[in-house]
Order: structure tokens, then sequence, then C-alpha cells
């Protein structure tokens, strides 16, 4: 009994040690617990489901060239207190040598001193280096410590994901800059199809603050974002950026920007705003080209001869006195340009515009409005030119014309917002007017974002067309409008840039800068128009910031030469038509036998036959005969200067030409008899 006794008091005893046991483990798994649950609910828990940042999509041009891309890069470390003293001691410096040779930040010795110093301390966390590429990476892992791993050598790296732009500061605005605060470009207005959606994954803090991956059921892969096609062209991006920086160095100019876009379809080739930075050079601070608004000054005279013309109210021949280059609207003095001494006296309207003569142009609507401004305002606002485009990106400007009820109207507001005052643009806004003229007067959309994609998968389908007014005006403003771009070039103020081989058409702008309410001696120097002149192709913009005065300031000094250089690559680069250099021949006036010889020269069958002397008008394939009383005086109303040259030279009349193009009026009238040693004056439009 005495046994059992004993035996049956030492289960009991093992039991209630078993049972305590227990109860002291059950209590410690509660006491973990209840800190667990507290650790989890701080900002800093040891165990916790935290993000996975996708990776972005990527961002090309037309051709499919890479503009911007995400690259996998690494931070490096080191715990300084996981390998041996052995293993420390004998390879840090070969460690510190390495690292000095891949990096080349830091001298060996610094790198020595560094990890001697948290070896020393205890420090479990020395970062070692950031923004390391992978090739970098397995060049580290390969550094004496470090191969060791994570445990024997304390090695620690994490990765990250660094935006990247192949083409480096081309575009590089317009792109943007993948922040996430205060983005910009593409990255910004596309980003919800660029990030894609992150995953989560449970992960363990440990020491030094980095994270470390746990398996976990619960983990969810992050989705990549979807592709961005732009419609920019790298290379043209290259031609036009480079052009502008030239313009910009050259004339010391505060800022400029470019734009290039596809007549037919409005999407942008190229774009790009510099502007002068502290270090004197030019970065792409800002986006000027549509985030801008401006007092575009000569380039809006496109817009107002537009409406004096399709109101029928002018043509092109219709003088105005320009006087001697001052006139005075009610208490205000207007200018044309001083390259002009003396002024361009009575001349055409037409040559008002090819001289951009400010006085012509605000004398004309003046006449035609003065008495029913707002109608003038009204008629310039169905242009379109005061609405925003609703541009892709954000920023875009807001358009401003003063209307006839604002109190700040008085009655020089109508002659100056005539030629491009009182009233802001921005260079999208201009250029789509432009674009709407080489389009015969379709007005489209400019757009930088052909689609979104996935994968194969279509996010946003290829960009169609986007025609914001079928036509601005009729067929007829949009041929005379085209034709006086034209002369611009040819014989107004663009005549430098003038190529017989490499036509183009447009207008150049000289404004004055108002500051604190006032003009000063500062200006803003433009260029609008488009290529080829005949069968336009692009579209383009040139606009230059206060470039120093001494060094040059006018349009086509300083603006149109960056739109010639652009034109002329772009002529060469892309194999554009070159327009065959040859004779106007139809209604061409002349003799048959020289006429006959041009249509042969140009491989032209001819269906009519006449004697080679005799006087014959032809067209491409025909010539008809013309029959002239040799001793009256024909009728030489529309005829080109040439053709009545040839005409009345040909009777023996001596002939005085004044002005360009046609001819308007003849100081001899037709039917009169010719007398000998005749003179007569031919005034053409």
């Amino acid at each position: 009994m005495t046994e059992k006794k004993s035996i049956f008091l030492r289960v009991m005893l093992i039991s209630s040690l078993i049972v305590i046991a227990a109860v002291v483990i059950f209590v410690e798994l509660l006491l973990v617990q209840s800190e667990m649950k507290g650790s989890l609910g701080q900002n800093d828990p040891i165990v916790a489901l935290r993000e996975v940042p996708s990776p972005r999509g990527n961002i090309y041009d037309v051709k499919g060239n890479l503009l911007a891309t995400s690259m996998p890069v690494y931070t490096i470390a080191i715990d300084a207190t996981q390998s041996s003293d052995t293993l420390f001691n004998n390879n840090y410096r070969d460690l510190a040598t390495g690292l000095s040779e891949i990096f080349g930040d830091l001298t060996s010795s610094e790198y020595a001193n560094k990890l001697r110093s948290a070896r020393r301390n205890n420090k479990q966390y020395l970062r070692l280096q950031s923004g390391v590429r992978y090739s970098e990476l397995q060049q580290v892992k390969d550094l004496p410590i470090l191969k060791r791993g994570r445990y024997k050598g304390g090695f620690v790296y994490t990765q990250q994901s660094n935006r990247t732009k192949p083409f480096g500061y081309l575009c590089d605005r317009t792109i943007g800059y993948g922040r996430e605060v205060n983005d910009v470009g593409i990255e910004k207005a596309f980003d919800e199809h660029l990030k894609g959606k992150s995953g989560q994954q449970m992960m363990q803090r440990i020491n030094g603050g980095v994270w470390k991956p746990l398996s976990n059921k619960q983990d969810v892969e992050p989705e990549a974002g979807a592709d961005v096609y732009s419609t920019i062209d790298i290379r043209m991006q290259d031609i036009a950026q480079t052009a502008l920086l030239r313009s910009l160095e050259k004339y010391q100019a505060e800022s400029g920007s470019v734009i290039l876009m596809d007549v037919k379809t409005g999407a942008i080739r190229a774009i790009s705003s510099l502007q002068r930075t502290e270090q004197e050079k030019y970065a792409e601070n800002f986006n000027y080209a549509f985030g801008a608004a401006y007092e575009p000054g000569s380039t809006f005279k496109l817009a107002s001869l537009l409406v004096a013309l399709e109101d029928g109210k002018v043509d092109t021949a219709t003088i105005v006195d320009t006087k001697n280059g001052v006139f005075k609207f009610y208490d205000k003095t207007m200018k044309d340009s001083n390259s002009h001494r003396g002024g361009h006296g009575e001349i055409s309207l037409g040559r008002a515009f090819e001289v951009s003569s400010n006085i012509g142009i605000a004398r004309t609507i003046v006449d035609i409005y003065e008495d029913k401004p707002q109608e003038f305002i009204d008629r310039l606002a169905r242009l379109g030119v005061s609405n925003k485009l609703d541009f892709e990106l954000l920023g875009e400007a807001e358009p401003w014309i003063k209307n006839r009820s604002d109190k700040s109207w008085s009655g020089v507001s109508l002659p100056w917002i005539s030629y491009g005052y009182e009233l802001e643009m921005s260079a999208l806004q201009i250029l789509a007017l432009y674009n709407a003229v080489a389009n015969n007067g379709e007005l489209v959309k400019p757009y930088l974002v052909d689609r979104v994609q996935s994968g194969e998968y279509v996010v946003t389908g290829s960009k169609t067309v986007e025609i914001l007014k079928p036509s601005i005006c009729s067929e007829k403003t949009i041929s005379i409008l085209q034709d006086l771009l034209e002369g611009v070039v040819e014989n107004g103020t663009a005549t430098n840039i003038y190529s017989k081989k490499y036509t183009c058409a447009g207008k150049t702008g000289t404004a004055k800068i108002a500051s604190q309410g006032s003009y000063g001696s500062e200006y803003r120097a433009s260029f609008a128009g488009y290529f080829p002149a005949e069968k336009p192709k692009y579209s383009c913009i040139v606009v230059v910031t206060k470039p120093k005065k001494e060094l040059g300031f006018y349009g086509n000094v300083v603006a149109a030469p960056v739109f010639s250089e652009i034109r002329n690559l772009l002529y060469a680069e892309e194999s554009i038509e070159v327009p065959e250099l040859v004779a106007e021949i139809d209604n061409y006036i002349g003799l048959a036998h020289e006429i006959n010889s041009i249509h042969k020269e140009l491989d032209y069958s001819m269906s009519s036959q006449t004697q080679s002397n005799t006087l014959v008008r032809s067209d491409k394939f025909n010539f008809e005969t013309l029959e002239f009383e040799t001793n009256l005086m024909p009728d030489l109303s529309g005829m080109s200067s040439m053709d009545a040259l040839f005409l009345l030279e040909n009777m023996g009349i001596d002939v005085e030409v004044k002005g360009k193009g046609r001819v308007r009026k003849q100081s001899l009238p037709a039917g009169l008899e010719i007398k000998q040693n005749q003179r007569i004056t031919l005034r053409l439009s």
C-alpha cells in the first residue's frame, strides 16, 4: 500500500507540473498574440501585407521606338554583425576595393572605413549603394563577405523600379517624369492606364528597416500597366528641338516652343518647349506650346482677314492707304514695321497682308466693323479661336478675346484685336487655325496619343481623326488665304526662307510683350505655316520669347529660320515630293511654236495645230488661237503681268507696271485706237 501511495503521489506531482506548464505556455501564447495584434495595428508592424507596385507600362513613339520604360534597380546593404570576426577582418579590405571599382563614387579606403565603423558599432543595416543596375548587382554578389549571402555574409538587397528615357532630354516634358507628386505630360494624363494594378505580399520587417517576403497563400500578383503609343516621331522631334535650341542660343532668348503636326489628321509629330535656366542652359521646365496663352501679334491677321473676306466686305484687290507707316486711331498711334521706312502708302489688301502692314489690316477691319465691333468678335468666335481644343495633356491654356461688353473695351480695341493684341491664344491653338487653312478649311483636333495597348489587347483603339469644324469658311476664301500665305514667303516678310525647290506657306509675327500694363522693348517672334505649299503634309509653328533685341527680334529673323530648317530636313528625310520647276502653262499666252516646245518638254501631246507665229492661249493639253485687232487696245483685266507684257510689247506699246500679280486696271481703256509710241500703265492686284 505504501508503494502504491508513493506512485500515486509521483503521478499527481508530474500531472500537476504538466498542467502548470500548459497553463504557462497558454498564457505566454496569449501574451505573444496580444503583442502581435498591437504591433500589427501600429505604423511599423513586424508582419504585414504590403503593397507590391506593378510594372509601369511603356511609352512608344509612332514608329515603335521606346520613349519611356521602367528598369529594375536595386539598393544594396550589409548587416555588419552577421559575419564572423575572422571572415570580416580577413576580407573587408578586398570588399572595399571591389565596391570602389564597381561604383567609383568612393575610394577603397573610404569604403573600408565605413565597413569598419559599422562593424564596430554593431550596425545591422549599412546602405552601400542605391540605383544599382542588374549587371552591377551580379558583380556585387561575387565580392568577398557578400558572396556568403544573407545570414553568413550579411548581404541584403531590395529591388525598385526606375523610370528611364532612352532618348534623354528629347520630348522630356511631353513624355513626363513618372513622379508620384506633381507629374506632367503623358505620364500624368495616362497614369490610370500606365500604372497597372498593384499586388500584395506578406512581408516581415527585419533589422535595418528591410522587409523580407514571406510565403503566403493570400499574396496577390501585380498586374502590369498598359503601354501608350504616342504620335510623336522621335526623329522629327530631334530635328525640331535641335533647330529651336539653335535659335534660342543664337538670340539668347528667354524661352521658345515648336510644334509639328500632320495636316490631315492633327497628329503631333514633334513638340518642344525650352526655357533658359539659371545655369544659362535650356531645359523643358514648362510646356509653353499649349500651356501658355499670349498675344500672338501678326499671325492673328490670318483670322481677321478670313472674317473680312468671308463676309464679302472686301477682296484682296481692295486698296488701303497705309500712309507713311504711322496712323492714329483715336488717342493711340499704330506703326508699321520700321523695316520699311516711309511706309507702304497705297497698297492692295493682299499686299498689306504679305508685308504684314498693321495699319493696312487694322484700317480695313475698322472701316467694315467700326459700327458693329461685336459682329467681328462673334465671327472670330465662330472660327473656334476662342475655344479650348480639349487637348489630351493637362494644363491647356484658356484662350481669350476681348468682348464688346468688357469694361476695358475702348475705341482702339477693334484695330488692336485685328492684328493680334487684346486677345490671348496658345501656340497650339494658333497652329490649329493655320492647319485648317492648309487642310482646305477642315479644322481637326490636335492629338498626341494614338492608342493604349496591353499586350495584344487594345485598351483604347487607334485614334480616328476628330473634326471640330468641317469647314471654317468657303472654298473661295480658303483658296485666297492659301495664295496669300504663299505670297508672304515668295514676296513678303518671309522671303528669307523662300525656296523654289522646298515650297511652303506661312505668316510671320512680331509682337511686343506687355509688362505691368504697358508695352516695353521685349518681343515675341513667331512663324506659323505649312509645307509643301501645293499639297500640305505638315503644319508647324515656332514661337521665340524675349530674344535679345540687339541680336534680332523679328519673326522672319528669329522664328522663320527654325521653320525653314525643319522643312528642309524633312523634305530630305521623308523624300517629300518636290514640285517640278516648270513654267506655268495653264492660261499661258504666247506664240504657238514657243508654247508647243514647252508642251513637248513636259511630254504633253497637243491636240490642236496652228501656225507657229500665231498668238495662242494654252492649257495643259490644248491651245486656242487668240485674235486681237492690231490697232485697238485689248482688254487686259485678269491677265498675269507676264502675259500682258508679252502681248503689249508685241503690239509696240511701251508698258509701265505697278504692283504684282494680275492686271486690275489699265490706264488706256480696251477698244481705244493705238497710236505710235503709245504708253500704258498697268496696276496689278
